[in-house]
């Protein structure tokens, strides 16, 4: 579902709803997610993984062919299972490569969309298969997910106690000892540098919580602007401003064991 340079892209847009809607279906199936966890362990072809899912040989070629046209595996020439006629070639299919992380993505960019820009249905979808998703592939893992600019579309994973967020090398400020750094490029100069942190996030208690670091132009949550030194617990689905502007950061928080519900833009 990717867009070429200079195409413009709107939630409410028929084709791409149509598509999301495709997408999710091929998503939402629990045999397809089977395959996709088994294909991350090794090259398999089809008999094999009819066997391995406990899933007929014609259902699990229609599994494969919708996970093939929709780019999340491959194929290429290898060999099958030994019978007792020898071993024949066969194809073999793999996952496309980071395709845990691409799904993720993908799960957050479509749960950030304004819930008023597509239908009640539509929304209730996405969060059911962001939960199956999490509970077949196990990609439980807390995440930001950067909308714009250079970075636009990475996902940040959050696995440390504190990671701070600030913009340009340099290293962790010592007075914040144990904690990971993510140093933005020069690009979003809105923010303040690392040396000196914009804002900081701490995981406590399986919870995430985000502070400001008395920044020059501020942390918003949901386009409200957080007090200095504020602490602020992150919802699946908020929206992380560092600055606003046109060199600003703009992230999603994603939190895939506990999704929350939309926002209004």
């Amino acid at each position: 579902m990717d867009e070429g340079p200079g195409t413009i892209l709107t939630a409410d847009d028929e084709e791409f709803l149509s598509e999301l809607s495709d997408y999710l279906e091929i998503l939402g199936n629990s045999s397809r997610l089977r395959i996709l966890r088994l294909l991350e362990r090794r090259p398999l072809d089809a008999r094999s993984i009819s066997l391995e899912i406990e899933t007929s040989y014609e259902n699990t070629k229609k599994h494969l062919e919708k996970l093939l046209n929709s780019g999340l595996i491959v194929r290429r020439p290898g060999l099958g299972r030994e019978t007792s006629k020898g071993v024949h070639p066969a194809w073999e299919y793999s996952p496309a490569p980071g395709i845990i992380q691409r799904i993720q993505r993908d799960l957050g960019v479509f749960s950030a969309l304004p819930v008023h820009l597509k239908a009640a249905s539509l929304n209730d979808r996405i969060s059911a298969v962001r939960q199956r998703v999490t509970a077949e592939l196990q990609a439980t893992e807390k995440t930001l997910l950067v909308l714009g600019g250079e970075w636009d579309g990475k996902l940040i994973p959050l696995p440390a106690p504190c990671t701070v967020l600030g913009r340009g090398g340099g290293a962790v400020p010592q007075v914040m000892p144990g904690c990971d750094a993510v140093s933005f490029p020069e690009s979003y100069r809105s923010l303040t540098r690392i040396t000196r942190p914009h804002a900081v996030i701490r995981t406590r208690e399986g919870a995430c919580f985000i502070e400001d670091r008395e920044s020059t132009g501020g942390t918003y949550i949901n386009s409200k602007r957080m007090a200095d030194r504020e602490q602020i617990a992150l919802r699946d689905g908020d929206r992380i401003s560092l600055s606003m502007g046109e060199f600003a950061l703009h992230m999603v928080f994603l939190d895939p064991v506990t999704p929350g519900e939309k926002k209004d833009a």
